[in-house]
């Protein structure tokens, strides 16, 4: 190549790697959703220091602290408003579903490869790394799928895995009839 081709490449690459927002081999695994039961709790404290502050506010007869205690109770009320009628709950719902079927995929994978080393070797594998080969012709991981525990013995094995934006996983036990089979 000729060095004007090599500068052009050169400037190309550097365009590239300068842009934000630009990730490559990457996957994008959604924003991590937090558990739905920190809303209610959310709620249920907002609520009750709505209450604390509104009570003052009520009983006391100085004008000033009167006002004050009912606008700092708007606070914790607009807290409580927007999360029991603002947060799409029908939503995350949705996606940790979605993110668990991922893991519940990936976990099928890795029940395949399981599946294929018994009968090669006569048991299970209880290595993440030696499991990690074996499951490239299973149909592959996910990169946003973490394998959060393994255990395997001779006649048995199970798997955690997690999706890295749900705030739940999924346990494969292959004792619930065949490794095939989710626990």
């Amino acid at each position: 190549m000729s060095k004007k081709n090599n500068q052009t490449i050169l400037w190309i690459l550097i365009i590239l790697f300068s842009v934000p927002g630009i990730v490559f081999a990457q996957a994008d695994c959604g924003e991590k959703i937090p558990p739905l039961g920190i809303f209610e709790q959310i709620s249920q404290y907002a609520l009750w220091l709505a209450l604390a502050l509104m009570i003052p506010g009520i009983l006391i007869d100085h004008k000033f602290w009167k006002k004050a205690f009912l606008i700092m109770a708007l606070i914790p009320f607009a807290g409580w408003a927007y999360v029991n009628y603002l947060v799409d709950y029908n939503a995350l719902k949705k996606d940790i579903f979605t993110h668990n079927a991922m893991a519940e995929a990936t976990l099928a994978n890795i029940a395949e490869a399981q599946d294929r080393y018994k009968s090669e070797q006569g048991s299970y594998i209880g290595d993440l790394r030696k499991l990690y080969s074996h499951i490239g012709g299973a149909g592959g991981m996910n990169e946003c799928v973490k394998i959060l525990n393994v255990q395997a013995g001779f006649d048995h094995w199970s798997a955690e895995a997690g999706h890295v934006s749900s705030p739940d996983t999924v346990i494969w036990d292959s004792r619930a009839g065949t490794s095939l089979k989710k626990g």
